[in-house]
């Protein structure tokens, strides 16, 4: 007689709200979200109604990923955690790889529990798989990948600061392979055009930059051009006339509210943001389940690791960003 073996399955706070009884309970519940998606509606229409950012045809995915990777570096320039797990969970590279690897990019501006190597609300991969390959060689140009990165954005886009068209051009290609890697943390499988790059003998690091499909790369830098004109990021910054821009962290990138379960985009100063890249507002819901998800989150965080006094949509598309307290 052999014993029955329980898998248990991890849902996210995500997919639980886009349907079912969560879903349900927060429309019956949150009653005040269509007030809010009014008030964004009205500040989008106090700003002309900005031109948006029109998805490319045949662009593909990774968008949405890509451009919050591109803000988590923006605000902390720090490792994306999620990113660098990706080569261990698919067999590409040894855990410790992915601890050293961070250490290439900026410091973390995690709190003090959340940083800790035991807390729980580190990422890590459980259970690695078989290696794919030779280890020592993927790594090799994985390190050389992450070092170049670190030392690009040094150099041309630190914390706070967006990068030139070329400089994000270069970005926008980064992030688009970083979303690959953390969609292999994520699900286990690398997206095909990167994971084909990945098991090509002798391939190099312009080799996965050059992977990135040309709209996509087109795409992600119109999205951080509408993030400067429209006065978002300078309103990140606090910026103000006669004073010199302050290019400094802004915050924490993916904040981890509950582990395996519940994560945000982005945590600027004490607003906690949910970046939306779909399209608005031909879509209210998505707007909506945004704000679900921000409440939850804020609601979550029972022990204030991260301090969240108030929750913010920031559109994309559009460059229009609105908080609540």
């Amino acid at each position: 007689m052999t014993r029955a073996r329980v898998v248990m399955k991890y849902v996210s706070l995500t997919m639980r709200l886009a349907r079912g009884e969560l879903a349900r309970w927060c429309a019956e519940h949150w009653a005040g979200a269509p007030e809010l998606t009014g008030d964004l509606h009205r500040r989008y229409c106090a700003l002309g109604q900005p031109r948006p950012v029109r998805p490319v045809a045949g662009a593909g995915t990774g968008i949405a990923a890509a451009f919050t990777l591109r803000l988590g570096l923006l605000a902390e320039g720090a490792a994306p955690a999620s990113a660098l797990l990706g080569p261990v969970r698919v067999g590409l590279a040894k855990p410790r790889w992915a601890e050293q690897a961070a250490g290439l990019f900026g410091p973390s501006r995690l709190p003090a529990t959340v940083a800790d190597r035991f807390s729980p609300y580190r990422r890590r991969v459980r259970n690695p798989p078989a290696p794919l390959g030779d280890l020592a060689e993927h790594e090799t140009v994985l390190t050389e990948f992450v070092t170049r990165t670190g030392r690009f954005l040094a150099e041309h886009a630190p914390p706070g600061a967006l990068g030139n068209p070329g400089a994000e051009t270069v970005l926008a290609r980064v992030c688009w392979v970083l979303a690959g890697w953390e969609t292999g943390f994520r699900t286990g499988r690398m997206p095909e055009r990167l994971a084909a790059v990945h098991a090509h003998p002798g391939y190099t690091v312009d080799d996965l930059r050059a992977a990135a499909p040309e709209p996509v790369v087109a795409e992600l830098v119109e999205l951080a051009r509408a993030l400067h004109v429209s006065g978002t990021l300078a309103g990140w910054r606090g910026d103000a006339p006669g004073r010199p821009i302050a290019a400094e962290p802004l915050g924490v990138a993916g904040p981890v509210i509950l582990p395996r379960w519940a994560e945000a985009d982005l945590l600027v100063g004490s607003t906690l943001w949910d970046v939306v890249t779909a399209a608005w507002p031909d879509n209210p819901d998505v707007v909506t389940r945004a704000l679900w998800r921000l409440l939850a989150c804020a609601w979550l965080d029972t022990r204030d690791v991260y301090g969240i006094r108030s929750v913010g949509i920031y559109l994309a598309r559009h460059g229009v960003a609105a908080s609540w307290g």
